[in-house]
């Protein structure tokens, strides 16, 4: 009885191997567990949000500081103009953010097993914008 049944196994074996062989749908596979978000996405999303609050502040500061200009045109007067110094330090921190944002970008779209739409809206974000803004500063040298 033990041959028997020994055969029965191996004859049980050898059709479960050839029904995995043949299936068409493939063996099971258990669902995989859900994606998460991307770390580095989500910190590139906030940061090109932070970047456009940045060149937000330049456009509100950008009035005041030309009617600064047009009272005393002199270049010494416009080096001292608080609001020509706090619209270059915001281009210069939202052109930061914009790159550290691209840069963040770039590793969560590489990120394996996660989601990729934080940094693909990140990517977005904070590429269109810095090639606007590089775009606007590359006229001014023209």
């Amino acid at each position: 009885m033990d041959n028997n049944e020994e055969d029965r196994k191996t004859l049980d074996t050898k059709q479960e191997e050839l029904l995995e062989v043949n299936n068409p749908y493939g063996t099971f596979q258990p669902p995989a567990a859900p994606l998460k978000h991307s770390g580095p996405g989500i910190a590139s999303l906030v940061i090109g949000i932070l970047a456009l609050i940045a060149y937000t502040v330049i456009l509100a500061l950008a009035p005041a500081a030309a009617a600064e200009i047009m009272e005393n045109p002199t270049p010494e007067a416009m080096l001292d103009s608080f609001y020509v110094i706090m619209i270059g330090i915001m281009i210069f921190i939202g052109l930061t953010f914009n790159l550290v944002g691209v840069i963040l970008a770039i590793i969560g779209l590489s990120l394996k097993n996660r989601k990729k739409i934080f940094p693909t809206i990140g990517m977005i974000i904070n590429g269109v914008v810095l090639l606007i803004v590089v775009g606007f500063f590359s006229l001014s040298f023209i």
